[in-house]
């Protein structure tokens, strides 16, 4: 009975349309015209399924039976229709669903309703984790410096050492001194081990370190162990919570996203209700325009207010550091001081969209420190973080507490927090101090408004106790605003509500091309007027010439003024300078650069603090190129040294061969890589001189060999190639004897010829017999 059911519903699918409606007329009726369906057995059809004006893929069979269609529940739900029940049922009986049926052409249309249709996620295109690039080389970073002031003259050289590889990264920073007013000698800053793991976002280092904290939290050094996670090296993943965009679609649609203005996204959706999400915006509050553009061209625009919070966590996401080890004392003063051993533990989870916990704990001999901490936005309101900490030391119990607010908006900001700590609080910062114990708290508002044409104001107001028991409160404004295309002013005043002293300023600034120059006033706090000016010229991006000078007179004629320049070249920087202040001057000059070793050759370079890269060609005077920007052409080596490459960041590198002379030939011209921090790469896009030969082929009577016969070479690869019109062949990048071999009808046939090594790019050789 099922095969005949199915064979009925082919032949009305194979009839012509005329036939077909001739066949089963009462059964091919529209449903909405209200017409009799057959009465009696059951008719299968088999049609073309719609939902909303969206095709379904494949085939759907339905059955028409006594006046009713019946059509499959796993039908249904494959079109995303949520239906309840199985088998067949009856599409007249289901709510939210209108059917037609259009006997012409087959189709059933399905009329849904939103509930019944799924939320469709429309999301951007997933940035994938790119493949670190890192090679083994070594890097010397430096910086000369050298003053004469008060009669006497120090030099001081600060220099870094690394190593890096797949296996991480070795380091070691110091300085050497001489002179001066400082003890002569070197000093040991840092030395650190790094292994880097990208694809779960994790640093171990080992060596000198700097503990993590969270705002409320304290940051020591230690010599020791550490763990951490480290987002930016995972530039592909979102770590804040953003919002969705929620919006529905009664026909297939277009959807066009705007944050404040600007489009972000631009999608197709089924209809049926939808949502964007992870589309990145903007922190703080904005607001977003939902256009969708239905087949018609109907639009339907929809204005969504957010607020995005830049302290928060994704939901399900932890951002944490671990680290053990010994205290670091006299640091910059001493190469190796160590105190007692220290714990110290931070760590951040996302609990829902609006919540993250946060949680801190330090410990050492005789001292304990555990806190928790929330941050909260509610809504469109901002942020809250509030954090409680207790300490326990020399059998002494102390807190710490800690409230803030922030809001960050198109117009204007705000942000406010109280920090108190109790008498005896101690922590890794505090504890190993001499005098440590006495209350201090602090408290801090400030906020900014954009005027727009009248440019835009600040003020703050800052009190603070500290453990000594001084107190200092502070209150200061400032505004500016753009008066021209090339000028601007801007003032301040601040006020001492401790002391009852204030200070301003008034500052005009004009620019003209790549200098500036200003002038201005001030009224100092012991209530004099001081005349101050200066001149600056930007150092060029690309390196060159630049220089400043500025200088201040008070009212009783006391000079103050400084004069400085910086040279810029491809391997160093220079600079130098001179000071005069009432009863003082000095002069100083410095210059600074580096040494990297990669790929077996040593680059000279300014100082290079992230990452580097070495494009190698194999060939000199090739173009290259970085993100789209000519930054150079290879040398004689066949190599360019790119020093500034955005570690983690997935770069476009590319080779130019429109300038290369003929027969120069690339496998890549382009590569797409990620570099690691403090570590470079070698780039590999080998380009070659081909050497391309034609000759014609004949036979014995100088006839042109037949067009598609096919001839060996002797390369030595087994490679065949296939005589061309008029008999040519094309040799490519062979020199020397050569012996073809071509496989006629009548019989093989052998030609010997010798290309010289000096040939052209691309030449002629005439003909040649093959007998």
């Amino acid at each position: 009975m099922q095969i005949m059911s199915l064979l009925a519903g082919w032949l009305v699918l194979a009839l012509p349309v005329g036939a077909a409606q001739a066949a089963s007329a009462d059964s091919l009726l529209p449903l909405a015209s209200g017409a009799s369906m057959t009465t009696g057995a059951p008719v299968h059809l088999f049609v073309e399924l719609t939902v909303n004006g969206a095709s379904v893929p494949g085939i759907a069979e339905i059955v028409q039976q006594d006046g009713h269609m019946l059509v499959d529940a796993a039908t249904l739900r494959a079109a995303h229709v949520a239906v309840s029940g199985e088998g067949l049922l009856d599409l007249t009986q289901l709510r939210g669903i209108d059917a037609d049926y259009d006997a012409q052409q087959q189709r059933l249309h399905l009329t849904v309703a939103d509930d019944l249709l799924p939320i469709n996620a429309v999301a951007p295109d997933h940035r994938a984790q790119m493949p670190i690039t890192t090679s083994p080389g070594a890097l010397l970073n430096y910086d000369l410096f050298a003053q004469r002031a008060g009669g006497r003259t120090s030099v001081s050289l600060w220099s870094e050492q690394r190593l890096f590889g797949p296996l991480g990264i070795l380091s070691n920073t110091g300085v050497l001194r001489t002179g001066g007013f400082t003890r002569s000698g070197y000093i040991r800053y840092d030395t650190t081990y790094r292994y880097i793991d990208e694809s779960r976002a994790l640093v171990a280092t080992a060596g000198d370190t700097i503990t993590g904290a969270l705002p409320w939290s304290s940051a020591v050094r230690i010599g020791g162990l550490q763990i951490a996670r480290s987002f930016r090296t995972r530039p592909d993943l979102i770590t804040m919570p953003l919002p969705d965009f929620r919006g529905q679609a009664a026909l297939p649609s277009s959807v066009d996203l705007f944050v404040n203005g600007y489009r972000q996204q631009q999608s197709q959706v089924a209809p049926g209700r939808f949502v964007l999400n992870n589309v990145p915006v903007v922190n703080g509050a904005g607001e977003a325009r939902v256009v969708t553009t239905d087949a018609l061209g109907r639009q339907v625009a929809t204005v969504i207010p957010f607020y995005v919070a830049p302290d928060l966590l994704r939901p399900g996401l932890t951002d944490f550091s671990l680290e053990l080890g010994a205290l670091r004392r006299d640091y910059g003063i001493a190469s190796l001081s160590y105190g007692r051993m220290v714990a110290n533990a931070s760590v951040r989870r996302g609990i829902t969209r609006h919540v993250t916990l946060e949680g801190h704990g330090e410990a050492a001999r005789n001292l304990a420190l555990g806190g928790i901490g929330l941050v909260w936005s509610p809504g469109l309101w901002g942020a809250v973080n509030a954090s409680v900490a207790v300490s326990r030391r020399a059998g002494m119990t102390g807190r710490q507490a800690v409230i803030g607010y922030t809001y960050s908006g198109r117009r204007f900001t705000i942000g406010a927090e109280h920090r108190e700590r109790s008498e005896t609080f101690a922590d890794l910062g505090s504890f190993d101090l001499g005098r440590w114990r006495g209350r201090s708290q602090s408290d801090r508002v400030s906020g900014s408004l954009a005027l727009g044409r009248l440019g835009s104001m600040g003020a703050a107001y800052i009190s603070a106790r500290t453990r000594d028991g001084n107190r200092a409160r502070i209150a200061t404004a400032s505004w500016s605003v753009s008066l021209r295309n090339s000028l601007s002013a801007f003032a301040a005043a601040d006020y001492d509500l401790a002391t009852n002293r204030a200070s301003a300023q008034v500052r005009l600034v004009m620019a003209f091309g790549p200098s500036a120059a200003s002038v201005g006033i001030s009224r100092q706090p012991g209530g004099r007027l001081r005349f101050e000016g200066d001149y600056a010229r930007t150092l060029p991006s690309d390196g060159g010439l630049g220089y400043g000078a500025s200088g201040a007179v008070d009212q009783r004629g006391a000079f103050t003024g400084q004069a400085n320049a910086i040279w810029r070249g491809p391997a160093f920087e220079i600079t130098g300078g001179a000071a005069r202040s009432p009863g003082a001057s000095s002069v100083w000059a410095g210059a600074s650069g580096s040494v990297a070793f990669l790929g077996g050759k040593p680059y000279l370079a300014n100082q290079l603090p992230a990452a580097f890269a070495v494009v190698e060609t194999g060939m000199a005077g090739v173009s290259v190129y970085y993100e789209n920007q000519r930054i150079g052409e290879t040398q004689k080596d066949g190599r360019l040294f790119v020093p500034r490459v955005t570690p983690y960041h997935p770069s476009n590198f590319t080779i130019d061969m429109m300038d290369l002379p003929e027969g120069v030939e690339a496998r890549t011209i382009e590569q797409r890589i990620a570099v690691r921090e403090n570590s470079g790469a070698v780039i590999a896009m080998p380009v070659r001189l081909v050497r391309s030969a034609t000759v014609a082929l004949t036979d014995g009577a100088g006839r042109p060999l037949p067009p598609g016969t096919p001839v060996s070479l002797s390369s030595g690869d087994g490679s065949v190639s296939m005589v061309g019109w008029d008999g040519i062949i094309l040799l490519q990048g062979m020199t020397g004897p050569v012996v073809l071999t071509a496989r006629m009808a009548s019989g093989p046939c052998t030609a010997r010829l010798a290309i010289a090594a000096d040939t052209g790019p691309v030449a002629n050789l005439g003909s040649v017999s093959c007998r």
